[in-house]
């Protein structure tokens, strides 16, 4: 009996001690633990990279979006040799590479084998989708055993697998050439916060619109790895949420954009110039819905002419010649220093101007106020002008905006030139009437007239309607300039007499059955350092087309045309206008009155 009541006491004994040792395991282990150590961080940081904002044309397409490229890196220690090329053909699978692409990989990775550089990258072009797929043949093979241990250089033993690292936002323009170079381009700068490299307008709307279209935060990822190097997520993983740009709406619609840059573009294997610019603006809005050039590039990939680069609408100031001569007419009507009907002494079309004898094409002896425009008479011009003060005629053409901004939204334009009136001589009045002497830009013409055919309102021409960010629309309308510079009745008579100048005068090309279309012609000499050069001239046609319901304010530059005789602004700018207008047709915007 007392024997058995010994055993019981040395059982219960042992039990405890056992339980005491087990304890003390316990909260050794858990110090241990728990205490700092030098070993690996657990935690790890990861970036979702925001991207910038699209830009969607009216008629609903993406010309330009971001996304998200990958880099696959591997630390050569990790593989064995005898697994290499079961690894690349894995690699390739999962990846979608060619076998093109591949070759280049097993080419470089002999060279990398042969240095100390242990860290390898695969490929640095990787969309997403492939992304993803990586990133589970890396876990697949990390968890398999697939990757070999080694000692890093602190001579500690680790495993590294496959990495998968975001690396940089790429812009894509799926238009390719089409709306450049209003459009512009980006370029890349490395963020230093999660060393991802982003895009930075640098041109045309990218540009304008930068600070919209940049996005404002990545998303921030914190959190304890599992064996694969994976953020564990879980409430508390997400310590910033991602802020995308904004995607702008632009008034430009790409199917009649496309159709106006190839008709110029044929046009000009005709005409040969330097370039070709071609604008519609609906009248009432200041919308531009084309802005085309025969002066494009690809965003993506841009070639060493810098210039083509520049948006010529807004950046290329040039003496416009006689497409200036509606603003100078007006001034004095507008001054009741001319009368509609009177007669403008013309002297046969010849006058003695200074050491040079200036002729029209259109000789008459006196023609009336309206026949001097829809005739283009230069000395009719000359005996006009010579009606205003100097501080008149340099006024008038300021209330059109000439020599400032136009307010459009695209960087670095233009505001040309004008002379000061002060300084303004007899003769430099005389050219200055038929457009010489100063020097506007493209879109302050189609600005100009643009008042002619809205009621004298002047509108700034604006490329954007609207972003949509946050879930919020917001309309772009806050920087637009509308302004009552010309009467109601005075801008009837200019688009009378403009409509006169295509039915009867020098822009006959232009008419077309059922639409109402006015307009006027300018040809000039290009200036260059030695003068003028008889060889060298810009041919401008400016107007508007209008059926019962639209009013569009349409502008032609041709920059130099070297065909023989194209020079002459009816020959070359008058028919890119009317292919303008066609165009219109075809495209629905405007509808022929049937007679």
């Amino acid at each position: 009996m007392q024997e058995n009541s010994s055993n019981r006491v040395s059982k219960v004994a042992f039990a405890f001690i056992m339980s005491l040792v087990f304890m003390l395991l316990f909260l050794s282990s858990t110090f241990f633990l728990t205490s700092k150590r030098n070993i690996p961080n657990t935690e790890k940081y990861q970036y979702d990279t925001a991207l910038r904002g699209n830009i969607i044309t009216k008629d609903n397409f993406t010309v330009a979006s971001s996304k998200e490229l990958y880099r696959a890196e591997i630390d050569l220690r990790s593989i064995d040799n005898g697994k290499l090329d079961l690894f690349l053909k894995l690699f390739q699978i999962y990846s979608g590479l060619d076998d093109v692409q591949m070759q280049e990989i097993k080419k470089r990775l002999n060279n990398a084998s042969k240095g100390k550089n242990y860290n390898f990258i695969l490929s640095q072009d990787i969309n997403s989708k492939s992304a993803s797929h990586l990133r589970e043949l890396a876990r697949k093979l990390y968890v398999q055993g697939f990757f070999k241990a080694f000692s890093n250089d602190s001579n500690r033993v680790e495993t590294r697998g496959l990495s998968i690292i975001e690396h940089k936002e790429d812009r894509v323009y799926m238009a390719k050439d089409s709306l450049t170079p209003a459009i512009g381009y980006t370029r890349v700068v490395l963020d230093e916060e999660s060393k991802i490299f982003k895009n930075i307008g640098v041109k045309g709307l990218e540009k304008f619109y930068d600070d919209c279209l940049m996005d404002t935060q990545n998303e921030k990822v914190q959190g304890l790895k599992d064996i694969s190097g994976n953020i564990i997520l879980n409430l508390n993983s997400v310590q910033k949420r991602k802020i995308n740009g904004c995607n702008l709406y632009i008034n430009i619609h790409l199917k009649l954009q496309k159709s106006i840059e190839k008709m110029i573009s044929t046009q000009n294997e005709d005409l040969n110039a330097t370039e070709i610019v071609a604008a519609v603006m609906e009248s009432s809005t200041g919308k531009i819905l084309s802005l085309a050039s025969t002066r494009r590039y690809d965003p993506s990939n841009r070639g060493k002419d810098l210039s083509v680069l520049n948006t010529s609408a807004i950046e290329y100031g040039y003496e416009p010649g006689s497409v200036i001569k509606p603003f100078i007419f007006v001034t004095a009507l507008r001054l009741g220093k001319l009368k509609l009907g009177e007669e403008i002494n013309t002297n046969d079309g010849y006058y003695k101007l200074g050491r040079f004898t200036i002729q029209d094409s259109h000789k008459a002896k006196k023609m009336s106020s309206e026949e001097v425009l829809m005739y283009s008479s230069n000395i009719g011009m000359i005996q006009i002008a010579r009606r205003l003060s100097n501080f008149e005629i340099i006024s008038g053409l300021k209330i059109f905006h000439f020599a400032d901004k136009s307010g459009i939204d695209l960087p670095y334009e233009q505001k040309g030139e004008l002379p000061n009136s002060q300084r303004l001589r007899d003769i430099e009045k005389s050219v200055l009437s038929y457009g010489y002497g100063l020097k506007t830009t493209f879109i302050q013409l189609l600005a100009g007239y643009n008042v002619f055919n809205n009621g004298g309102v002047y509108i700034s021409p604006n490329l954007a309607e609207k972003f949509y960010q946050n879930g919020k629309i917001k309309e772009l309308k806050e920087n637009i300039i509308e302004e009552k510079i010309l009467s109601s009745e005075a801008s009837k008579q200019m688009q009378n007499i403009l409509i006169a100048t295509v039915e009867k005068g020098t822009s006959k090309k232009a008419k077309t059955q059922g639409i109402i279309v006015g307009g006027k012609t300018g040809t000039a000499r290009i200036a260059e350092k030695q003068g003028y050069n008889s060889g060298r001239y810009n041919a401008s046609f400016f107007g508007f087309a209008n059926d019962t319901h639209s009013k569009f304010t349409i502008g032609v530059l041709v920059r130099n045309p070297k065909k023989e005789y194209s020079y002459y602004s009816a020959q070359s700018a008058l028919p890119v206008f009317k292919g303008v207008i066609d165009i219109l047709i075809d495209e629905g915007f405007l509808i022929p009155n049937k007679m």
